[in-house]
């Protein structure tokens, strides 16, 4: 790992935007929510005499989207102080045509991210329609919005095709290198981005394949094919450059240099998957991806080690600039990753892969922190080393600085949060196994002690970015930006423990989640666009906080992002300015306060991962 100069996203905007302007202009007025687009008789902006613009934020949240029929119907209000909203208050929804009329008290949830919040649930709405939301207190209509919408499998229907090969038909001719996808807001085709976009489409094929129409079928074949040569492109080019064989450049054009072995832990899975799955007209490319395959495992296994303190933020961890990082452990998320490579690997028969499998997950149990060391009363969760007391994040994706350059190491491309799927699959295809029941208690104090506690721990039910030693659960601060491939995976992981536990809870957090991203989310608001948007602006009433789907150009409403392909997702909510780390996580500090727009594959990955699921 070479150190270089100083070079990010924000610096390279500089070149790369103005020769780009013709694409990226065109989206600093994007979008449907501006002043002069409000949908006529809307009431966007709180209606009430107690309530001024600069005492904070006031929204009507509600999915961008859609509900899904037969699910709940989850509307919230956010206001900066709790007395300002009656107790009287009740939702009400006016049907656009024929479809029933509904209403319902707003319940008081609580405080949290220095905003009051109300919910209202509607449980029983088993027919596809469109509404009007209004708040009602005793004949006063405080807020009132058009646009609610429920159908059977909306989601699915409105975002498959556009999230996934639509998406990347459109990104593929910006490579330079005749491979893979541009995965970021400018021209980056970084190697565990396009892992985690092939590992996507292959779970649609894996779960979904007897639904999709043929053509669709096709596209998704020749994506995978896409990607899964890339991955293959940066195998050739770290041994071109004296690398052992089978390991991987982190990308082939720019940071070829950076040889990491998580990003190869990534590309195993999906060059696997992809020898499992595509027809046999592309015979001769699994016979590639198989062998390319090999030598990744055999390196990570042989050869690979951890990277240290190498590109790992301690500020996100709430670590002391002086804490010392082993260099002789993995992340417990590369453990997990290289658990899920090593069953990939048993599927295509490498000898000795499913007893590596066996051992990393003894490995991962043995990080698991216990109810007797709980964090602010959450366990289940995990110590990111054995040998240190804090527990991972959710997320540390980012591209560290140093005084010699900015650093792509530890926590670069890491996107997938305690993505415990591979107990899951031990327990399932090993039912009595010696450690099967070990495997089942981690996972349920997990579901238990950590997931569903802190998801419930917010009204949206969205996963804590993280338990903080002295914090607490801690959503959006540290970060390098905004985190929203995090929701899209919990999701997947919540609806799998679903089944194997039988907890209707689960099921709700994981669709909390995906609507966090179809726009029941805390709202954009002309503050949080100012503090962490680059490209993206649009017009907002002054104090209003609008809901906004953050899938590009669906919805009613939505939000970012730089590069306009639709269905993509952009980074989403955070606290500081995007690619600084600037504000530690701190329950002080805590709430979704900047908006941040880049675009970036794996969000919409994580999307497709929980939805087909859904």
């Amino acid at each position: 790992m070479n150190k270089k100069p100083s070079h990010s996203r924000r610096n390279f905007l500089k070149t790369s935007l103005v020769s780009g302007v013709g694409i990226v202009g065109a989206t600093t007025l994007s979008s449907y929510a501006t002043n002069k687009t409000l949908l006529k008789n809307e009431i966007p902006v709180f209606r009430e005499n107690n309530w001024l613009p600069g005492d904070g934020p006031a929204g009507l949240l509600f999915s961008q989207i859609g509900y899904e029929m037969g699910n709940p119907v989850r509307i919230i209000v956010r206001l900066p102080q709790k007395e300002m909203l009656p107790e009287s208050t009740s939702c009400v929804l006016r049907p656009s045509q024929n479809e029933n009329r509904y209403e319902t008290p707003f319940k008081y949830w609580g405080e949290i991210w220095k905003s009051h919040w109300w919910v209202a649930d509607f449980f029983d709405i088993n027919a596809a329609g469109n509404w009007t939301i209004e708040v009602d207190s005793d004949g006063k209509i405080l807020f009132r919005s058009k646009g609610l919408k429920v159908d059977k499998n909306i989601l699915w229907y409105s975002t498959l095709e556009w999230s996934s090969v639509d998406m990347l038909e459109r990104r593929r001719h910006f490579t330079g290198v005749g491979a893979g996808w541009q995965d970021a807001g400018t021209k980056w085709v970084e190697s565990p981005a396009q892992s985690a976009m092939i590992i996507a489409l292959e779970e649609l094929l894996e779960q979904k394949k007897h639904t999709l129409k043929t053509a669709f079928l096709d596209r998704i074949y020749t994506q995978i094919k896409v990607g899964c040569d890339y991955l293959v492109m940066t195998q050739a080019k770290a041994e071109e450059l004296g690398f052992p064989r089978g390991a991987m450049s982190h990308d082939v054009v720019g940071h070829e240099q950076d040889v990491l072995p998580h990003d190869a832990m990534k590309a195993v899975i999906a060059l696997a998957k992809a020898v499992q799955l595509l027809p046999e007209k592309y015979s001769a490319e699994k016979q590639n991806y198989k062998q390319s395959a090999k030598l990744a495992y055999h390196w990570l296994l042989n050869t690979a080690k951890p990277t240290g303190e190498y590109g790992y933020q301690k500020v996100q961890r709430g670590l002391p600039n002086d804490a010392k990082i082993p260099d002789d452990e993995w992340l417990t998320r590369d453990l997990v990753t290289l658990c899920s490579a090593a069953l990939e690997m048993n599927k295509l028969n490498v000898e000795g892969a499913e007893k590596d499998a066996f051992y990393f997950a003894q490995k991962i149990m043995k990080r698991q922190i216990p109810k007797s060391e709980a964090m602010d009363g959450f366990y289940g969760h995990f110590y990111e080393f054995e040998s240190m007391d804090h527990a991972e994040p959710s997320w540390v994706h980012g591209i560290v600085p140093s005084g010699n350059g900015t650093q792509f190491g530890a926590d670069i491309g890491q996107v997938y949060p305690n993505y415990l799927m591979p107990l899951i699959d031990l327990l399932r295809k090993n039912p009595n196994h010696k450690d099967a029941e070990k495997w089942r208690q981690t996972l349920l104090d997990f579901t238990y002690g950590y997931l569903i506690p802190g998801c419930e721990k917010n009204p949206f039910l969205i996963v804590p970015q993280g338990i903080f030693k002295n914090e607490g659960p801690i959503w959006f601060c540290g970060t390098f930006h905004g985190t929203n491939a995090i929701y899209g995976y919990t999701a997947a992981l919540a609806l799998e423990l679903a089944k194997l536990f039988n907890e209707p809870k689960l099921k709700n957090i994981a669709y909390g989640n995906l609507q966090w991203l179809a726009g029941l989310n805390a709202g954009i608001t002309r503050e949080n666009i100012k503090q962490g948007c680059v490209v993206y602006s649009t017009d907002i009433p002054d104090g209003a906080a609008l809901p906004a789907s953050m899938i590009c150009h669906i919805g009613e409403r939505w939000a970012g992002t730089w590069f306009q392909t639709r269905g993509v997702i952009c980074n989403g909510f955070s606290t500081g300015k995007q690619f600084v780390y600037d504000v530690a996580p701190k329950k002080e500090n805590d709430g979704p306060f900047s908006f941040t727009d880049e675009d970036w594959i794996p969000h919409s990955a994580a999307w497709l991962t929980g939805l087909v699921r859904l």
